[in-house]
C-alpha cells in the first residue's frame, strides 16, 4: 500500500509541473508579441512631429498642423485649398505614414488598392481578348 501512495505523490507532482510548465508557456507566448508591439507603438507616438502623415484608427489621413501639450494633436484632413483640421487624442493615431514601411499586397498598403484598380483592368483586358479568341472560334466552326 505505501509504495501505491509514493506512485500516486509522484504522478500528481508531476502533473502540477507540466501545468505549469504550460502556465508560463502560455504566458511568454502571449506577453512577449504583446511588449514589442507596445514599444513598436511608443516609438512610432515619439516620431510624431508637426508635418507628420497620420492616419487615426477611425481611418482618416491627415497631416500633423500643430501638438498640444494636453495630449492632443491637430491634424488637418482637408484639401490645400480647404483645410479642415481636426483635434484628436495621441492615442487615435493608428499609423504614422512617414515612417510606414509596409510589404507591397499587404492589407496595410495604401498604395494597394490603386494597384489593385491596374490589375482589375489588365484582368479586363485579357477578358476582351479571351473573347476576340473565342469569337474566331465561333467563325471557324460555320
Amino acid at each position: 500500500m505505501i509504495p501505491m501512495i509514493c506512485a500516486m505523490e509522484g504522478s500528481s507532482i508531476l502533473m502540477i509541473v507540466i501545468l505549469l510548465v504550460l502556465f508560463v508557456g502560455m504566458m511568454a507566448i502571449s506577453i512577449i508579441p504583446q511588449k514589442k508591439k507596445q514599444k513598436e507603438y511608443a516609438a512610432m507616438q515619439e516620431a510624431i512631429k508637426v508635418g507628420t502623415r497620420i492616419m487615426t484608427i477611425g481611418r482618416l489621413v491627415g497631416t500633423v498642423v500643430a501638438i498640444n501639450t494636453d495630449n492632443t494633436i491637430e491634424v488637418d484632413i482637408g484639401t490645400k485649398g480647404n483645410p479642415v483640421v481636426i483635434v484628436i487624442n495621441r492615442e487615435g493615431i493608428g499609423l504614422n505614414l512617414d515612417a510606414q514601411q509596409v510589404a507591397p499586397g499587404s492589407k496595410g498598403d495604401i498604395k494597394s488598392a490603386q494597384e489593385g484598380d491596374v490589375d482589375a483592368e489588365d484582368s479586363a483586358d485579357k477578358t476582351e481578348d479571351g473573347d476576340a479568341s473565342s469569337d474566331k472560334k465561333d467563325d471557324d466552326a460555320i
